[in-house]
């Protein structure tokens, strides 16, 4: 079943994306609707999971590096164990499985090359069990969207983490050639 966007509701989207601190009073005089009314069509399409309100990060601000990974897995059961590894880790912006085959698709960050190659050679979606073969395509210019849904980890983790791996104990970790990961004791990074 799919979702029907009034007019209104896909105006107060647009002005949300156009400034996600529009409050409820300049949307109403915008569209000519009371404050009250655009809070119950704001919270209707929070409840029902059209939007979510969140923080974006400005990669280029803090100096990130994008890399987009292109996958191909052996099986269905290798794109779901390698979809379930990785999909809380915080250097990964998404991870999304692809139409025709077992493709996977995602845009991970690091925060210097030197990073970049550990996600990307190390501990990465592409070293995992099952993976027939991957590309790497190093982003030299996020041009849209200026920002991304980088997530900010507040509990970090002792020991191995959920990808399996163990940032401490790692020989590129070790040697200073790598920052770690974000939500591990040992992470030495600015994220």
């Amino acid at each position: 079943m799919s979702y029907k966007l009034s007019r209104t509701k896909k105006e107060i989207i647009r002005m949300l994306q156009e400034d996600g601190r529009s409050s409820l009073v300049d949307m109403a005089s915008k569209l000519g609707i009371s404050h009250t009314g655009v809070k119950k069509h704001l919270d209707k399409l929070l409840k029902d999971n059209v939007i979510s309100v969140k923080a974006l990060i400005n990669p280029k601000r803090l100096n990130l590096k994008l890399v987009l990974i292109l996958i191909e897995a052996e099986g269905y059961d290798d794109v779901k164990r390698l979809v379930s590894r990785f999909k809380a880790c915080p250097r990964i912006i998404f991870l999304a499985t692809l139409i025709g085959g077992y493709n996977v698709l995602a845009l991970a960050v690091a925060e210097d090359m030197n990073v970049l190659e550990s996600i990307v050679s190390v501990c990465a979606l592409r070293t995992s069990k099952g993976i027939r073969r991957s590309e790497v395509f190093v982003i030299s210019e996020l041009v849209y969207p200026g920002y991304i849904p980088l997530r900010i980890v507040k509990d970090k983790t002792e020991g191995k983490l959920p990808c399996g791996f163990n940032c401490c104990e790692c020989s590129r970790y070790i040697n200073g050639r790598c920052l770690g990961c974000p939500i591990s004791t040992c992470y030495r990074g600015i994220l």
